[in-house]
Parts: structure tokens; C-alpha cells; sequence
């Protein structure tokens, strides 16, 4: 089947703040991705949160990055401790991402919401039953809007075999593979 791209009077425009935002976020929302959470440090606590903008960026060396809002208490945690993990999560784990993507999660420990984890090599932490995790020490960090692009660079990773946790538009997925 082909598909025809709008043509400039189709194509829907960013006419202004609150409409273009609306306009955005229904968009981007229709991208199906993976569903990670990034940890870090924080004095005697593990602060975390749920991200679904995680993505390989090097292989030598190897890199990869998440953005993280620039006002989260993670993003300080993670300046501090110069580390960080990105555990991907299973698709039975959406509970945990829901824990971790609510309202003023960003303040508590990952303990006081009930969530395993388990420190890795880096002094971060892997949440428990994760699909794959990696562990990061931080190698940059850029403005990007009201978030910070953070690229680590992998001192550690890990996998098993299971199904992957899948986000797309506003709700959470699992993959169907037909037999």
C-alpha cells in the first residue's frame, strides 16, 4: 500500500503554543518504543524514572543516551554520582514503570515505592527482573529544551530472555509475535 505524504496545506501546523504542543505530543505519542528506567545515586537512596527516549548511540566506543527532564531531582543525582544504569523493563513489569513515570516519583527512593534493586558495578542501581540493563558512567551532557540529553558511556550490560515492556499512544504494550 502507498502512502502519500500531506502536501503543506494538508500537513497540520504548529499554529501556537498550546495548540502545537497538543499537536506534538499526539504525534510523537504514535511512536511504539521500549520502556527503560535510568537510576541513580542519591546520597543513601536510589532515585529513578521511567524514560522511553533511551537509544544506542556508539559501538566503540559504546554509548548510548537518555533525556531526562532538567528540573528532575534524578538529573542532579546523576551530575553528582557521575553514573547512571538504564534498566529495560519486561512487559509483566508495567507497574514499575507506572510507579516510576507518576507525579513526584522523581522525590522518592526506589525503596520507599517498592522496587527492587540491585547495585551495579558503577555504584547505581539495576531494577530487579530487568530484560537488559547498562551501566553507565556519564560522558556528556546537552540542553535540550526542557529536558538534558545524557550520553553514557557502558561499563556494563546484561540480558535475558523474555518479552519487552512497550509504550505507544498513552498505554502499555506487549509484543505479538504470530506462531
Amino acid at each position: 500500500m502507498e502512502h502519500n505524504p500531506p502536501t503543506t496545506s494538508q500537513a497540520a501546523v504548529l499554529t501556537s503554543p498550546e495548540n502545537g504542543t497538543h499537536q506534538f505530543r499526539s504525534a510523537a505519542r504514535l511512536f511504539a518504543s521500549g520502556v527503560g528506567v535510568v537510576a541513580a545515586q542519591a546520597d543513601d537512596r536510589i532515585l529513578a524514572k521511567t524514560v522511553s527516549s533511551f537509544s544506542s548511540v556508539s559501538l566503540d566506543p559504546p554509548l548510548i543516551s537518555v533525556c531526562i527532564g532538567s528540573g528532575a531531582p534524578l538529573l542532579s543525582a546523576l551530575r553528582r554520582s557521575g553514573s547512571f544504569t538504564v534498566s529495560i523493563l519486561r512487559s509483566t513489569q508495567h507497574r514499575i514503570s507506572a510507579a516510576l513515570s507518576a507525579p513526584g516519583s522523581g522525590h522518592a527512593g526506589t525503596e520507599a515505592l517498592g522496587i527492587a534493586t540491585t547495585p551495579s558495578r558503577s555504584g547505581a542501581a539495576v531494577i530487579d527482573g530487568y530484560l537488559s540493563y547498562f551501566d553507565c558512567g556519564v560522558e556528556n551532557l546537552f540542553d535540550g529544551g526542557d529536558h538534558t540529553i545524557v550520553i553514557g558511556r557502558v561499563v556494563g550490560a546484561d540480558s535475558v530472555e523474555g518479552e519487552p515492556l512497550l509504550y505507544f499512544d498513552g498505554g502499555y504494550r506487549r509484543l505479538h509475535i504470530p506462531s
